[in-house]
């Protein structure tokens, strides 16, 4: 009967797997379906508190902010996150409406508030440990800001030959945002947080080690 917690299974081939300690900015990789399982960083949760606080304080300015002024027809207008969402339901678009205020407002701020909660050891605290780690991977794979911001981008160039336009700050900040998510999902490693969780049952033995890539 081995430890538990030295067992994972390969999330792309359920194959069980001797967990290693690895060195620093390693990686450790299925030896059978080369999918990558985990890695260590040099990241402290100082530095992960600091990139979730920062990205929490761009949220206001991303969202309200006027991404883009127009002036078409002698009329000016500006754009914003919460208006586009707004301008969607208003025009019955309900199923799109709830996919953009999920993937580029829910999910990135639930992100940012899930690594807080468990790099200040809040979650520990408050004993939602696991909770908490469940729902920032589910987070991590809904959070898009970098698939609105294209999107956006894409009308912007259809709309220049039509109308003015000119860029908002709000822009600005939802490109940090984004830049600040991108980091935070390369570089937060839950496995540290899931070892602080106890595990009763047993697991079988494993036969395989991961390979191990810088």
């Amino acid at each position: 009967m081995s430890d538990t917690r030295s067992v994972i299974v390969c999330p792309a081939c359920d194959l069980l797997i001797e967990r290693k300690l690895l060195p620093l900015r390693r990686h450790a990789h299925c030896p059978r379906c080369h999918q990558h399982l985990y890695g260590r960083y040099a990241f402290r949760s100082s530095q992960l508190m600091a990139l979730t606080i920062t990205g929490l304080l761009l949220l206001p300015s991303a969202f309200f902010e006027p991404l883009l002024y127009l002036r078409l027809a002698g009329v000016n207008s500006d754009a914003n996150l919460v208006k586009g969402i707004l301008v969607l339901l208003g025009e019955n678009e309900f199923w799109v409406a709830g996919l953009v205020l999920w993937c580029a407002a829910l999910a990135p701020t639930g992100l940012l508030l899930g690594i807080f909660a468990l790099a200040s050891g809040l979650a520990k605290r408050w004993h939602i440990l696991a909770p908490t780690l469940r729902a920032v991977e589910v987070f991590r794979h809904w959070a898009m800001l970098e698939v609105y911001i294209v999107s956006l981008l894409v009308a912007l160039f259809k709309l220049i030959d039509i109308a003015d336009v000119r860029l908002g700050g709000g822009l600005l900040s939802l490109g940090i945002l984004m830049l600040l998510n991108m980091t935070l999902l390369i570089l937060f490693d839950p496995s540290p947080y899931w070892e602080k969780i106890p595990l009763n049952t047993p697991s079988q033995e494993p036969d395989h080690e991961p390979d191990q890539r810088p």
